[in-house]
């Protein structure tokens, strides 16, 4: 009897850049409707500030409560691609919904519901990158992904500025609606894992999360950094404005200053994670983006572009490893739901983030603030580097 043809593995294409692609659009989706929230909440809709700030709001909060919700049940179910597929086809189509809505308090509901279908799918398929990513491959792997993530949210909001300014506020909401099927219809060429995916019983994913305690310690830098972005994103403008810039268009520019090299260097990250291991550049990294937050509140407008780089690319060596870390050190049975609790744990601290950069600002003003952040981000790392820098090179 001949052989059977050895299973082939798909290659990184499939593997890792047509996720990473998905995953840049969903988070430009999801920021694409942000600069246009005044004309669509407060002006069309009559609602508050509030009113546009909870829409953001509510999207976190649904994160917190879903993201581990839809990675048990994907481990549960052994399977990746539907719940992809099915979290952004049900994505797109509230987005449709969206422009039909008249009152303030549906719009709420609504937007709860489309963001906890938004994480069932795009942390289900950061689950997917990691399933197929080897030894040699992983933190290649987390660096695309990492900077694919943080080039969606920055690109999407100014985009979705000059779309609302073209083409009226509902007109973002419609482009992302039809993005998400897309992304929906494409997510059917995602390959499952090769070898068949055993399906554990729920009370075993949770003993086996229990039984790995050091998948804490991405989660607590995960919360740190999102808290931190979360922070300077409240603060930052202000300080700009503060410092005699008042158009919008330049401190756009000064954000982007930050997110380029934030989102474009990520990849970066994965080469010395496969050099050194994910511990050592994510205290590294994090001992130098304290640094440079702490020096914000210190540095005058003619220096910020240069400090705004350096800050940006001290970003990038943080998520990366992090990411690495939760796959290093989940068991693969339990994968997703390692990546659910990752991203609760990200999701709240970005929750957190702004509601605390605005107590620090009205509390000891704009040095305080960024001394404030870089100190969490610096005593993070301080505080768990004796204990994780014992740990092996190779975590798994």
């Amino acid at each position: 009897m001949p052989a059977s043809p050895p299973l082939t593995h798909p290659g990184r294409g499939r593997t890792v850049w047509l996720p990473a692609a998905l995953l840049l659009v969903a988070m430009f989706n999801l920021t694409l409707p942000v600069a246009g929230l005044k004309e669509w909440v407060i002006d069309r809709m009559g609602g508050s500030v509030t009113d546009a700030a909870s829409f953001l709001s509510v999207e976190m909060a649904a994160y917190v409560v879903f993201a581990p919700l839809w990675g048990l049940l994907a481990d549960r179910s052994g399977r990746r691609r539907p719940w992809v597929i099915g979290g952004f086809l049900a994505s797109g189509a509230l987005y449709l919904v969206y422009p039909t809505i008249a009152s303030v308090p549906a719009l709420l509901a609504v937007r709860f519901a489309q963001g906890a279908f938004s994480v069932m799918g795009w942390s289900t398929l950061m689950a997917l990158v990691a399933d197929h990513a080897d030894d040699a491959s992983r933190g290649r792997s987390m660096g695309v992904v990492g900077g694919a993530l943080i080039l969606g949210i920055g690109i999407g909001a100014p985009i979705g500025g000059a779309l609302s300014h073209a083409r009226g506020a509902l007109a973002p909401l419609e482009l992302a609606g039809a993005l998400f099927l897309v992304l929906a219809a494409v997510a059917f060429l995602l390959p499952e894992p090769a070898s068949p995916r055993a399906r554990p019983a729920l009370r075993d994913i949770l003993a086996t999360l229990r039984g790995r305690p050091r998948l804490v310690v991405p989660c607590l830098f995960y919360f740190a950094d999102r808290l931190t972005i979360g922070l300077f994103l409240i603060a930052f403008p202000l300080y700009l404005g503060a410092q005699g810039a008042v158009d919008p268009a330049v401190r756009g520019r000064y954000l982007g200053l930050f997110l380029l090299p934030f989102a474009l260097l990520q990849p970066l990250t994965g080469r010395l994670i496969e050099r050194f291991g994910p511990v050592r550049p994510l205290v590294a990294g994090s001992l130098l983006y304290g640094l440079g937050l702490c020096a914000v509140g210190l540095t005058g407008r003619g220096a910020l572009a240069g400090l705004m780089l350096a800050l940006g690319a001290a970003a990038a060596v943080m998520f990366p490893p992090a990411l690495a870390m939760v796959v290093e050190l989940a068991d693969p049975r339990a994968r997703g739901s390692a990546m659910g609790a990752f991203n609760l744990a990200g999701s709240l601290g970005f929750a957190i983030g702004p509601w605390l950069g605005a107590w620090a600002q009205n509390t000891g003003g704009f040095r305080f603030t960024f001394s404030l952040s870089g100190c969490l981000a610096m005593g993070l790392a301080l505080l768990c580097a004796p204990w994780i820098l014992r740990w092996p090179r190779r975590l798994a």
